[in-house]
């Protein structure tokens, strides 16, 4: 069985996975500096890791319902990182306790390259040192970024293949890990990290791939490392109220039982736009941490479909209208703030909507990732949920926000 490798690079396909790796290169800080200090700048470094781990079996498909007749419960892989190690020069630095960050590529086989093919991942990662001692170092890393590689589900070529819908998948990772300085610019990392593979609703089949394992670094620092600077108090937080104005858009397609073989490969083909205007008062009540309720002015172009066939498996003729697949919806959330990047978690509930069967739930998570790009404008990618775990679509967005 070969590694996986990239097999081919075409640069459009990629546009969206690239832009979403500047979530983690922190853009020019907003909080202040001390000009008093001096600082190298940040220095850089490499680290490869093997990993070898099990699949959890959260569907048929990789418990044995697939072309082989047996579990896919294990895989390997490799990976790539660069990163930056922060120098203290920024009073987020000293908030996080002098975090780095960076991109990799990644790169996992699970055994079944004719169902699942070869995945390749481009992320970007975000490491939290929480503790530190003269050689040990205790983190927990993060990592968004973009699969390309998997082989599909299809009708005919693969149909068992209820995990994976699309070619393409978001790639979410967490984990802690303990690193080990053993020479001046040589250190070991040992790692437990959790990852999670989705198409995020846009294209069903939907299941997702979940893995766990253990994974062992090899960190290279390309110049030998500055001290480690003394955290310093970084003042007050501004506690000042916002208010954000946010457009969203992506797709979903539908996964409904139709009688009809021909309405049924028809329907089930067809892809409908999503889209969300949310306007958010947010309050920031630490240097890390902020919240934010509001309103979510939302468009399921599959709601008008949705009456139709419910309508037709029914045996009664009714014709959805555009006004079925608006809806209105209260929010909640809490935002993690590190530098201009925000991770957000969002809890929404729909006031008014069209109910109608095979809808979206009314009650809705958001987990995603922004970066202010320039000045108060800001770009996102959010996953869009519902039952805390089933994901309904991603929403790619744009916002404003200004300070009341």
């Amino acid at each position: 069985m070969c590694f996986p490798i990239i097999l081919s690079w075409n640069p459009i396909r990629w546009i969206p996975i690239l832009f979403s790796l500047l979530f983690f290169l922190p853009a020019a800080s907003s909080l202040a500096n001390d000009p008093a200090e001096t600082h190298p700048g940040p220095s850089h470094y490499l680290r490869s890791a093997y990993q070898a781990g099990v699949v959890l079996g959260t569907n048929d498909f990789l418990t044995g319902d697939n072309q082989a007749g047996q579990p896919i419960d294990r895989f390997h892989s490799l990976r790539l990182d660069f990163g930056w190690q922060t120098d203290g020069s920024q009073d987020w630095h000293h908030a996080y306790n002098f975090p780095s960050y960076g991109v990799g590529i990644y790169g996992a086989d699970f055994f079944n390259d004719e169902e699942l093919g070869t995945p390749t991942s481009l992320y970007g990662f975000y490491v939290w040192p929480l503790h530190r001692s003269s050689n040990w170092t205790f983190n927990f890393d993060i990592a968004f970024g973009f699969t390309h590689n998997w082989e599909a589900y299809d009708p005919v070529n693969n149909p068992q293949n209820i995990a994976m819908g699309l070619g393409r998948s978001v790639h979410i990772e967490g984990g802690p890990n303990v690193q080990y300085r053993l020479a001046k610019q040589w250190s070991l990392i040992g790692a437990l990290t959790f990852t999670h593979f989705s198409n995020g609703g846009t294209q069903r089949p939907n299941n997702g791939i979940n893995t766990a394992g253990p994974m062992m670094y090899v960190k290279y620092d390309l110049a030998p490392p500055v001290q480690t600077p003394t955290r310093r108090n970084i003042g007050d937080y501004d506690p000042s109220w916002d208010l954000t104005v946010c457009g969203s858009m992506g797709k979903r397609n539908l996964n409904l039982t139709i009688e009809d073989a021909e309405q049924r490969a028809d329907y089930l083909n067809r892809n409908y736009m999503v889209g969300n205007l949310t306007v958010g008062l947010g309050h920031r009540f630490t240097h890390k941490s902020r919240v934010v309720v509001g309103l979510d002015l939302g468009y399921d172009e599959s709601v008008s479909d949705l009456v139709e066939l419910n309508a037709y498996n029914e045996g009664r003729n009714e014709q959805g209208k555009t006004s079925d697949n608006y809806e209105l919806a209260v929010f909640g959330g809490y935002e993690v703030i590190a530098n201009r990047t925000h991770l957000i978690l969002h809890l929404g509930y729909k006031l008014l909507y069209k109910d109608e069967p095979g809808r979206l739930p009314v009650f809705y998570q958001r987990l995603g990732v922004k970066q202010f790009v320039y000045k108060d404008w800001f770009a996102g990618l959010n996953v869009r949920f519902h039952e805390l775990g089933s994901a309904d679509n991603l929403e790619w967005n744009l916002g404003y926000s200004v300070e009341l």
